[in-house]
């Protein structure tokens, strides 16, 4: 597996989680265990905080593939609808997270009590 040059356009942290997922992605491609998906979501959420997300003209699927190809050329090259799959998975999980990460409480929603005694009287 190739490691992938730094990109000017992100940072360090950043380039070590698109490095990381891509190795889980060529493991997965190449039938190993999906134990390094369960990583996933803790890189995804590492990526949301160093910034990723507010990137312009950058798509989390595409840098993901083209860092897949890079890194195991073969196995991507041959399996390219996995590949898709996987990725596209990884990019839902990622919106997601980006959007619960950004959503702020509802200033409509009334204040809720912690516990039943706060709520009574009792």
């Amino acid at each position: 597996m190739n490691e992938t040059k730094i990109n000017e356009d992100t940072n360090p942290e950043i380039e070590a989680d698109l490095n990381e997922l891509a190795k889980i992605c060529c493991r997965s491609l190449a039938g190993e265990s999906d134990a390094g998906m369960d990583r996933s979501e803790n890189l995804l959420k590492s990526l949301l905080m160093s910034g990723y997300v507010g990137k312009k003209n950058r798509s989390f699927q595409v840098d993901l593939e083209n860092r897949v190809k890079e890194q195991c050329r073969d196995c991507a090259m041959h399996r390219g609808g996995a590949l898709s799959s996987i990725s596209e998975k990884l990019a839902k999980k990622f919106a997601d997270l980006a959007r619960w990460e950004s959503r702020s409480p509802s200033d409509a929603s009334p204040s809720k009590p912690a516990n039943i005694s706060s709520a009574t009287d009792a």
